[in-house]
């Protein structure tokens, strides 16, 4: 009863961040929690402990891999040098730049956003409209 209280623990935790990760990160978190749980099965096994190294391997795991993938959506980011960044973004607003355009540019540039409620609000303060900060939190999904 105590592991299956655990393992929910650790879907109920993995799962919560889920909606604000990218797709390398969250393919990153998948593939080591499976790894980590299958590795730490075995090991566990060997104590007679399979559970709770499998649960033990899986967190572990799911947080690498998490980190893993993580990182390389900012590289990848990085590397994108036509990126348009928020404060560009606000900077077309402010110069009444059409919402027609900044969703084109966003697009022609392959601009990934995860917007905080700071950065909506942001956003917001500097003229970007509703219909622009919705394309921009769409490109994550």
């Amino acid at each position: 009863m105590k592991n299956i209280i655990i393992l929910m623990f650790v879907l109920v935790v993995a799962a919560s961040g889920c909606e604000t990760m990218g797709e390398k990160t969250k393919k990153g978190a998948a593939i080591g929690a499976i790894t980590g749980a299958a590795i730490g099965g075995i090991v566990g096994y060997q104590d007679g402990h399979a559970w709770e190294g499998a649960l033990i391997g899986g967190a572990a795991g799911g947080v690498g891999g998490g980190l893993i993938g993580n990182q390389m959506e900012k590289n990848q980011m990085a590397t994108n040098t036509d990126y348009l960044s928020t404060v560009q973004i606000s900077q077309m607003a402010q110069d009444n730049v059409p919402d027609g355009v900044i969703i084109s540019e966003i697009d022609r540039t392959k601009s990934k956003y995860e917007l905080t409620s700071e950065v909506i609000d942001y956003l917001e303060e500097n003229g970007v409209s509703d219909k622009v900060i919705d394309h921009m939190l769409a490109t994550v999904r």
